[in-house]
């Protein structure tokens, strides 16, 4: 029954992204570019390929290039969908070095490295630290499952647009960050490069008295790629001017899993300042809709520290 059950979930799902695609196809097929679309339709035919498990299990390979450092490692994920992240990380010799436990408002942090065994109970600003940008459970959920991040299902924060083979939706944004970028959020096209426009000292002022002024959320522009052919996310673009940052991530690979689509590699670049970080992440095993165990103990004899 649960055999059955799982394909005809997934022909459902193929189904329902053939029919969305059909006229998109017949129009490529001619030479023409994707037919527009509303922001709530771009909306509606992405959530229809989400996949919305309670349970996934992970085994996945990370690499973390930077121009100072470069680091590989395997991770074991178990999750449980809205409540818990459990992590197992082992470098190329296959020996547990940490083990992780995060929660929407909690991090638990085992090193088991020799020399440098600790331990850390908190929230996710050591997390962050270590990142160099805001990161959160819900952050860290998405970015696995291939889910928009902070894609807000009020259709009228967006402008939608098209980019070749997909459909854009832009957010929309106040008259100070006009003033900081120097375009309307009207103006602004997928492949639009967001910086702050300062050639003159008034414009210096200008932009001093807006930083005074704003929130970090004021000023954070949000950009999300979905396939045009079937809804799915292929790329998230995140441009902080207000801590001069930015964060891409791209999914590809994508494959049904927990009714819906998973992909199998996330590549994010992080821009802050000068420096530059780039992740890949390549899922080499996933399971779904099965309990896991998360075990995590700190022995009362490890030392507690407030970072990591």
């Amino acid at each position: 029954m649960i055999r059955a059950r799982n394909i005809r979930v997934w022909g459902l799902l193929v189904l329902t992204l053939i029919a969305s695609g059909c006229s998109n196809v017949r129009r490529l097929g001619m030479g023409k570019p994707l037919k527009n679309q509303g922001v709530g339709k771009i909306m509606h035919r992405y959530e229809s390929t989400i996949s919305n498990a309670d349970w996934y299990g992970m085994r996945l390979a990370v690499s973390s290039h930077s121009e100072s450092d470069n680091q590989s490692f395997k991770v074991n994920v178990r999750m449980r969908r809205d409540s818990a992240i459990w992590l197992s990380i082992t470098p190329a010799l296959g020996v547990e070095v940490a083990r992780i436990m995060l929660t929407e408002d909690s991090v638990k942090f085992f090193s088991k490295v020799p020399g440098d065994r600790f331990g850390y109970l908190g929230d996710y600003t050591a997390v962050e630290n270590n990142f160099g940008a805001p990161v959160d459970f819900k952050m860290l959920q998405s970015v696995l499952l291939g889910h928009a991040v902070e894609l807000n299902a009020d259709g009228d924060d967006y402008i939608s647009r098209i980019d070749e083979l997909s459909y854009v939706l832009i957010t929309k944004y106040k008259r100070r960050v006009m003033r900081l970028v120097g375009a309307k959020d009207k103006e602004i096209h997928p492949d639009t490069d967001l910086e702050i426009v300062e050639t003159t000292a008034r414009d210096a002022r200008v932009v001093e008295r807006v930083l005074d002024r704003s929130e970090g959320e004021d000023l954070l522009i949000k950009r999300y790629w979905f396939d045009g052919l079937q809804g799915y996310l292929v790329h998230s673009k995140f441009d902080d001017l207000y801590n001069s940052q930015s964060i891409d991530v791209f999914h590809t690979r994508h494959t049904i899993e927990g009714g819906g689509l998973v992909p199998q590699k996330t590549t994010m670049m992080v821009i802050s300042g000068d420096l530059e970080q780039k992740i890949e992440i390549e899922i080499t095993r996933l399971r779904s809709g099965r309990a896991y165990e998360m075990p995590f103990k700190l022995p009362a004899d490890v030392e507690l520290r407030s970072t990591f």
